[in-house]
């Protein structure tokens, strides 16, 4: 008999050491898969080794790294790439623990483009990357969320198919997150009752990441989350 939802928020709270009156702040579910978020992972570090005893870096990578992610994401000369060094410093600890954040123009598309935040959206991957590595999260962070299958933005006819289940539930649990205004929230479950279709749902989706990104690192990448 499968698990209900209920059950499983109650595992990953006991396993990740989460207050399960939080978890619907620190985790958001897509499907069955679950995702932690920046304040998941801010918990965790927090939790794992205290305030002041770590630090969190992002950083330039060296030559010799940067060509060598290059060679390994198999981009030709002309195909950009931001890379940034993601670093956790902990007391105690001879080294950090460090992972690399990336963006493209394959992985950065639709509202949020890599013409607009590359570096931004490479920084945030970097650390949380690197905080997932110092904390054991197996859990992938949310912004290594891929749209749902489905989310076309041509202007052909797919474009204008109802939003899928995938799409739907996405905008659910962003909606639900602290850092939107309770009007933000009663606004995004209004709009969940009318008819969307791909297009318009993946909008959405890319308006409320860029809102909740700029809010978690404090800058001043606004936008309205129902347009």
């Amino acid at each position: 008999m499968a698990k209900s939802n209920l059950e499983i928020k109650k595992q990953i709270a006991e396993s990740e050491g989460f207050p399960i009156e939080k978890i619907d702040e620190f985790v958001i579910f897509i499907g069955e898969d679950p995702y932690i978020t920046s304040s998941g992972l801010q918990f965790k570090m927090l939790q794992t080794y205290k305030a002041g005893k770590f630090a969190v870096q992002a950083l330039m990578p060296s030559p010799e790294e940067y060509a060598l992610l290059r060679r390994m994401m198999g981009l030709k000369d002309d195909e950009p790439l931001v890379v940034m060094r993601g670093e956790v410093w902990v007391d105690g600890f001879e080294r950090p623990f460090v992972d690399y954040g990336t963006a493209t123009p394959r992985n950065l598309k639709g509202f949020i483009r890599f013409s607009d935040y590359p570096l931004e959206m490479a920084t945030r991957r970097a650390t949380n990357r690197a905080m997932r590595l110092a904390t054991a999260t197996g859990m992938c962070s949310v912004d290594e969320i891929k749209e749902p299958e489905g989310n076309d933005h041509d202007h052909g006819r797919g474009a204008f198919a109802p939003a899928t289940s995938g799409q739907v539930e996405l905008i659910r649990n962003l909606g639900r997150s602290r850092l939107l205004t309770e009007e933000e929230r009663i606004k995004v479950e209004g709009v969940l009752k009318d008819e969307l279709d791909k297009r318009k749902a993946s909008e959405i989706i890319d308006r409320l990441k860029v809102k909740l990104e700029s809010r978690r690192n404090g800058t001043a990448v606004e936008t309205e989350a129902i347009g």
